[in-house]
């Protein structure tokens, strides 16, 4: 009699703390949504040949009558612009600015690369947008409330108890405990 309430509360309390693993699933909703478009587009490119510039601007020397005075000027004049002389480049595109004292001319150079433009335009568009609902599996873990924790070291005592009573019952059917 003893025997059958200690495995009557054996089994009581595995099922008690052996509910609570169950995994509970709820679903839940989900939006799809999807679009789909379609253009018909023109692209238009125009391309600007390059360009390669030369200006050339004579210099007019001073006339005033008085030739010491003249030279000194057109003297000062070709000093000035000497110092004007300079050159970059960057890529296919270039200038060079120079002065020529023999020909007493200011010289340009300008050297552009080509351009290109493109344009898009765009003659037809379709767009079609598909929303779609699906229902999603969610599992849901929830805590231990205190009656479950409760139960789950009653049946963690119960499960010593009856150990140390089993341990205890073949001591003393043994001989070789005793």
């Amino acid at each position: 009699m003893k025997k059958s309430i200690q495995l009557l509360i054996l089994i009581f309390c595995i099922l008690l703390t052996g509910c609570s693993s169950i995994k509970k699933l709820e679903e839940e909703n989900t939006l799809l949504k999807s679009e789909i478009q379609k253009r018909d587009s023109i692209k238009n490119t125009i391309i600007n040949k390059a360009i390669d510039d030369k200006l050339i601007t004579p210099i007019v020397q001073s006339e005033t009558g008085n030739p010491v005075f003249d030279s000194l000027v057109n003297a000062k004049v070709d000093e000035i612009l000497s110092k004007l002389n300079t050159s970059k480049i960057s890529g296919d595109n270039g200038y060079k600015l120079i002065y020529d004292k023999l020909k007493k001319q200011l010289e340009f150079y300008a050297q552009i690369a080509q351009t290109k433009n493109e344009n898009t335009a765009v003659k037809n568009q379709k767009v079609k947008t598909i929303i779609q609902v699906k229902k999603i599996p969610i599992v849901v873990e929830k805590p231990l409330s205190k009656l479950e924790k409760f139960l789950i070291g009653l049946g963690i005592l119960a499960m010593l108890y009856i150990g140390f009573k089993t341990i205890a019952l073949i001591k003393k059917k043994t001989s070789i405990w005793a």
